[in-house]
This record gives structure tokens, C-alpha cells and sequence, in this order.
């Protein structure tokens, strides 16, 4: 039964690929109309289309009511025929994946579960004597009843004779390998090789190395401090449930063989320490100056200025461009947040000046001659400065309509880019009303600086949310601090 509905599963997986794979291959013309541009095409589109076109020519499937209703608000300009496409489709590319990916599951659980653990209705396999114990799920038939029980099968046991025959061969295995890199047991200078496990063998192994602190749990040998070869023991213990074996094996460890150079500077290690002991009541610490026949001389160890002054030099090198193109960016955002805060006070003293009786150009004029007596004391503003410059052209014979429309083109502000086409519109078609126009731009203007004000707070308030949790935190260390000195 298992292979069967594998080979079914496997059977359909591929007939649905390979009806997708023709389709896609020959008919993918048709639905093209249907599919939007931005919708990425697959595998299914062509299958789904020419399915979903005989439901609606054989059938007559539609889409109707509320659902045609809302995807003609998601979708507007298309008719019912392409919404019907484009909404079945999403629906059968979904259920093609699914199903397609359903039946892959299934083959390979059934495929992976075909092997069954009970044989011939009694027996259940066990594993090898180097496996681990297995629970089976079994469903127990009487004349009267099921019961579902499980069943802890152990691993196989070994025989008398197979036991001594593993013991036997561990002991082997643990002879040709205790060693390591060493050549003989009366000449250790490496670590040894303590494994704990026989390779294909249930036998488990533990090691007794002795009290000496000569040799370590992992093997590593201690003979750093020796100065003459010493004789001691390490202890394997094999043991296979209750039967255990004990295997000693006596070692010679010999002193670490040090290298020549190893050897000066250990001869240099002992003069210092000698020099030390012998003039620790001298003020001054005098160095040995020669070790086993040859010369020494000492300098003092500094570090090179040049090259980190070089290192920080190419850095900042490196850096400059970014934090000079960061700076400029901070710039124009601080620039036009500025301009934005300026807008209502610049709008409301020019239309006190036209209110005065001034004209546009007179007023101009003047708020850019009360901004010069005033910039070197306050420092400069950056509408002023425009406003300055929009005069200057016309003093150089631009015309007042063009500085006006220059003037709003760079700000690049919205609200100074509304202002100068109001002055312009005045220019052009001498508007009577240009007062009253005024008059409702400087009224949004200061609703629009609450809003700037609300939102400065805001961002103030969000930058001072760190310091109170902090100051909070301070509290409560304070707090817990005095209640443990209480206690």
C-alpha cells in the first residue's frame, strides 16, 4: 500500500509539471493581456489561464456582487473579464504550488516509511549492539478490543563469547593507539591518545590517570617542570554492561626537550632572577649582559609616531569627502527649516507694508533695508539674503515680475514659491484684491507655524525621553541601594 500511493503521488507530481511545462511553453501568448505589468509571471500562469477560460465559456463562472465591486475600486479602468483572470489566477497559481507540494510530501513520507518495523505480525528488529534502544508504536488486537502500546525494543546484546572477543579487541585497539605521536612507552614527551570509544563495538572506555599530575584527563603530559625522566601509570577500564576489565599501562615521561634557543633564554631567565635576588638592594637593576658565551644588548622598545600620525592622515583623507557632503546635506535641511519658521513673520510685516500704503517693490525694498541695518548685529537670515539678491537683479535691470518668480524658484519652498506667484499675478492683471489674498496667506502661514511649533516640541520631547529614563534608572539603583544597606 505504501509504494503504491508513493508511485501515485510521484505519478501525479510529474503529470501536473509537465502540463504546466507544455502550456507555459506553447499558449503563454494568451493570457498576456490578462496579466498586469508589474505581476511577476511563473510556470502556472498559462495552465491556470486556459483552465479558468473553460470554466468561464464551458460553465459560465463570472465574478459577481461585492467582489467585482471592491476589486474595481483596487483596480480601476479594468472590465470583469480581466479582474476575473487576475483574481482566479492569484487563487490557482496558490493552489497549483500547494498541491504540487502536498503530493511531494506525501511520496517522500511514504517512501521514507516503507520500511516497516514489524515482521511476519511478532517480531520487531533490534538494532546492532553499538545502536541505541528504540520505542515502537504499535496497535495490540484482541478478540475484544485495541489497545495502542508502545514497545521499548534494546539493542542486541552480545554473546559470552562475543563479549570476551570485543573486550579483546578494544584492549588491541587501545595498545595500537595509546601512544599518539610517541615512538615507545619509555619515551614520552607528547601527549598520549585516551580515546574513549572503540570504534564498531559496544565496549565503552574510562581512564584512571593516576594522582601525580604527570598526565591529564585528555592525554596532554605535564613535563614542562621535569628535569629528569619519572615512571608512571594510566589505567583503561573496559566495560560492556556488567563486565569490566581493567588494563594498566605503564609509561616513562621525559623531560620537555627544549630547543637551543629555548635553552638561552631560559639560562638569560635564570641570571635575571639571580641578578635580582643578589642586587635587591641596589638602585639600580643591572641586566646580564652575556649568556652562554654570547653578547646581549638592550633597547627600549617604542613605538613609531610617525606611522600613526601617516595611518590618521590617510584616514581622514578618506573621510573628508563623506563628512563634507554629510555637512552640506545638514545645511540645506537646517536652511529651509529655518526659511519654513520665517515664513509667517516675513509675510506679515510685508502686508503691514502694503497695508501702509507702500508698493510690492516699495516693500520689498524696505524690509530688505531694515534686514541690512539689522545683519550685522543678528547675523544673516537666508530669506533676507534671497530677498537681497531678488533686489540687486533688479537694480541691474531685471524685470520686478522675473526677480519675483526667481525669488520663489530658489527657495524651493512651497510656501514662498505661493507668495511670489501671488506678486506676480498682481504684476500681470493689476488684481485689486491682492491685499486680501495677503491677508489669508499670512492667516495659513501662522497655522502652519502652530503646526511647526507642535512639532518642535514634539521632537524635544522624543530627545528628552533618554535622559528621564535615565535619571529613572539613577532612581531606582539609588532605592534598591538603600534598602540592601537597610537589611
Amino acid at each position: 500500500m505504501g509504494l503504491a500511493m508513493t508511485g501515485i503521488c510521484f505519478l501525479g507530481m510529474f503529470l501536473l509539471l509537465g502540463y504546466f511545462c507544455v502550456t507555459n511553453r506553447k499558449w503563454s501568448s494568451l493570457y498576456e493581456k490578462y496579466v498586469q505589468k508589474e505581476q511577476k509571471k511563473t510556470v502556472f500562469d498559462a495552465g491556470v489561464f486556459i483552465l479558468l477560460k473553460q470554466l468561464r465559456e464551458k460553465m459560465g463562472w463570472r465574478l459577481q456582487g461585492e467582489r467585482l465591486e471592491y476589486l474595481k475600486k483596487l483596480h480601476a479602468g479594468q472590465g470583469e473579464e480581466q479582474l476575473y483572470f487576475l483574481y482566479y489566477g492569484r487563487i490557482g497559481r496558490a493552489a497549483s504550488v500547494i498541491v504540487l507540494a502536498v503530493l511531494f510530501f506525501i511520496a517522500v513520507s511514504n517512501f521514507a516509511e516503507q520500511k516497516s518495523q514489524l515482521l511476519q505480525g511478532y517480531f520487531l528488529e533490534r538494532e546492532a549492539a553499538t545502536g541505541r534502544q528504540k520505542t515502537v508504536s504499535l496497535t495490540a488486537v484482541t478478540e475484544d478490543e485495541e489497545r495502542d502500546v508502545q514497545i521499548a525494543v534494546p539493542p542486541k546484546q552480545y554473546s559470552d563469547e562475543e563479549c570476551t572477543e570485543k573486550l579483546q579487541e578494544a584492549e588491541d585497539f587501545i595498545f595500537r593507539n595509546y601512544l599518539g605521536e610517541n615512538s615507545c612507552a619509555e619515551q614520552i614527551t607528547q601527549s598520549l591518545n585516551l580515546v574513549s570509544s572503540i570504534p564498531d563495538s559496544a565496549v565503552s572506555v574510562s581512564w584512571d590517570v593516576g594522582t601525580d599530575g604527570l598526565i591529564n584527563s585528555d592525554g596532554t603530559v605535564e613535563n614542562d617542570d621535569l628535569e629528569e625522566s619519572c615512571q608512571t601509570q594510566v589505567t583503561a577500564l573496559l566495560s560492556y554492561g556488567e563486565t569490566q576489565k581493567k588494563l594498566p599501562l605503564s609509561v616513562t615521561i621525559l623531560p620537555r626537550q627544549r630547543t637551543k634557543e629555548e635553552l638561552f633564554w631560559k639560562e638569560w631567565q635564570k641570571k635575571l632572577d639571580d641578578a635580582n635576588q643578589e642586587q635587591s638592594q641596589d638602585t639600580y637593576l643591572e641586566l646580564p649582559d652575556e649568556v652562554a658565551g654570547k653578547k646581549l644588548s638592550y633597547r627600549e622598545k617604542q613605538i613609531s609616531i610617525s606611522g600613526v600620525l601617516l595611518l590618521a592622515l590617510f584616514v581622514v583623507l578618506c573621510l573628508l569627502p563623506r563628512t563634507a557632503q554629510s555637512r552640506l546635506c545638514q545645511r540645506l535641511k537646517k536652511r529651509e527649516e529655518e526659511m519654513r519658521l520665517d515664513y509667517p513673520e516675513f509675510a506679515e510685516h510685508f502686508v503691514l507694508l502694503i497695508g501702509a500704503g507702500l508698493t510690492v517693490r516699495g516693500a520689498w525694498e524696505r524690509i530688505v533695508l531694515e534686514y541690512q541695518k539689522r545683519r550685522e548685529t543678528e547675523g544673516k537670515q537666508y530669506v533676507y539674503e534671497e530677498m537681497l539678491l531678488a533686489v540687486h537683479d533688479m537694480e541691474n535691470g531685471m524685470s520686478e515680475r522675473q526677480a519675483y518668480e526667481l525669488f520663489g524658484k530658489r527657495t524651493g519652498i512651497l510656501s514662498y514659491m505661493k507668495f511670489s506667484t501671488l506678486l506676480v499675478q498682481n504684476l500681470r492683471k493689476g488684481t485689486e484684491d491682492l491685499l486680501r489674498l495677503l491677508d489669508f496667506e499670512v492667516a495659513d502661514a501662522f497655522e502652519e507655524r502652530k503646526e511647526n511649533a507642535k512639532a518642535i516640541g514634539e521632537k524635544a520631547g522624543t530627545r528628552l525621553l533618554m535622559p528621564m529614563m535615565l535619571m529613572l534608572v539613577i532612581v531606582f539603583v539609588l532605592i534598591l541601594y538603600s534598602a540592601f544597606q537597610s537589611m
